[in-house]
């Protein structure tokens, strides 16, 4: 519907991302990109202050234009209708399944409410299906708010939940009000489940200003969840040498589960799926889910599923899954090597890369040279080991969006007494394998 607009705009920020930039706006850049990885990936600190850099306009022009395209007139109205509903607008707006659940009035009104000292904690509703629930809520404080750390708790129901993982957005605070925030809290079960009891608990501190608040409110969801649609595809496909088996495809109402298994026998590990899609007849696509969890599993363990935007409320008359570009390397390369006590990098992916800055106990920084400018900007760390195995307790992890052609890499960790030299398991890297990838769903 928006993509031949978006795809425009997208080509308009790449043109002005090539402008150069003056060193103060670069450095500055650097380290929006860092503390944004940072926030998005341990997802613990907001802050109301504002950075303001060099091509903040042509940003604003950019992001207004896209705003408009996306909130269509269906959705709007559906939003507009759910009192409070609009302060999580700009959580929603670019995801299609959660704008079709609106339009669908398949979200659920909750407005339960608990306060403790002087925070109150509102669930304000939710949207629930046999893969997850997503928790819309606000926090009000009888103080301004300076910072605000969250730790969300497993949900509680008389069944036992599947553990799965928990995502949330990190929002930030209501415009002109610091003592309200608001935020989506996304929990995803590993196995779909339909409750035999719609009562459940949230349990949840957060610690605001250096004070810390303990919340549990018990809440009801009015209605029993929409059936999943499943197609078993179990239909194995080879991209440059490399061989996968789509196992299934489930669409649920919050996001669309691809269930992929991987052949021992590769020669390279794929980590990411760069360009995988639902599309229909008319070629609309459900593209991945950027606000929220991406994918589950480990490819160590041979299969992963990957989570696409929802299509749920669609009815094509076709309908394909389309994968085209994937981060691959050779399992040699799929890991590197650093000795934090004399500061080496041992082992790396062999195109080189990787350059490492510096390492102590608590930390890595490091360099990722590249030709291109990321489509995406991935974390590169999975697994974080000592020479024992052992993980290691990482405090923060993050990179840059890209400048000159680099990205500044950040890993910090505990030092519990842990045994050198620290093995890092690559989440992401620059190196492609391409195909074109057309499996039938429905015709």
């Amino acid at each position: 519907m928006y993509e031949k607009e978006e795809q425009k705009l997208t080509d308009f920020k790449n043109r002005l991302e090539k402008i150069p930039l003056p060193l103060e706006a670069a450095d500055g850049a650097i380290l929006q990109g860092l503390e944004r990885a940072k926030r998005e990936k341990l997802k613990t600190r907001a802050n109301r202050k504002r950075t303001l850099w060099s091509l903040a306009a042509a940003a604003l022009i950019i992001l207004t234009l896209v705003t408009s395209i996306r909130v269509s007139p269906a959705f709007a109205n559906a939003v507009a209708s759910i009192p409070g509903m609009e302060r999580f607008v700009n959580l929603i707006q670019y995801d299609k399944g959660l704008e079709a659940v609106f339009e669908n009035d398949y979200y659920q009104p909750i407005g339960e409410s608990q306060t403790v000292g002087n925070a109150t904690l509102t669930i304000d509703g939710v949207i629930l299906d046999e893969s997850g629930m997503n928790i819309f809520y606000t926090i009000e404080s009888a103080v301004d708010m300076d910072d605000i750390i969250i730790n969300p708790l497993d949900l509680e129901n008389q069944q036992q939940i599947p553990p799965g993982g928990i995502s949330w957005h990190q929002s930030d605070f209501e415009e002109g009000s610091p003592r309200i925030f608001k935020d989506v809290l996304s929990y995803k079960f590993l196995e779909s489940i339909k409750f035999e009891s719609l009562d459940f608990t949230l349990p949840m501190e957060f610690i605001l200003n250096g004070e810390s608040f303990n919340f549990s409110i018990p809440f009801t969801v009015p209605e029993n969840v929409e059936p999943s649609i499943t197609y078993d595809v179990q239909e194995q496909v080879e991209v440059e040498g490399q061989k996968f088996t789509v196992e299934e495809v489930i669409i649920h109402p919050l996001r669309v589960g691809i269930r992929v298994s991987f052949d021992p026998d590769n020669t390279k590990k794929i980590l990411q799926f760069e360009d995988i899609r639902l599309e229909d007849e008319k070629g609309e696509t459900w593209v991945t889910i950027m606000n929220g969890t991406s994918a589950s599993g480990d490819i160590a363990d041979g299969e992963i599923v990957y989570y696409l935007q929802s299509n749920y409320f669609e009815a094509p008359k076709e309908l394909y899954l389309r994968i085209n570009k994937m981060q691959a390397v050779d399992i040699e390369d799929s890991y590197f090597l650093v000795d934090t006590d004399k500061n080496l990098l041992l082992h790396s992916p062999k195109d080189g890369r990787l350059e490492l800055i510096k390492a102590n106990r608590t930390g890595i920084e490091m360099i990722l040279r590249r030709d291109d400018a990321p489509d995406h900007t991935y974390s590169l760390d999975k697994n974080v080991t000592d020479a024992d195995g052992e993980p290691l307790d990482l405090t923060s992890s993050g990179i840059s969006s890209g400048y000159e052609g680099k990205q500044d890499i950040s890993i910090s960790f505990k030092d519990n007494g842990y045994a050198n030299p620290v093995r890092v398991d690559l989440f992401a890297y620059p190196n492609y394998i391409n195909g074109d990838v057309k499996i039938e769903l429905k015709k």
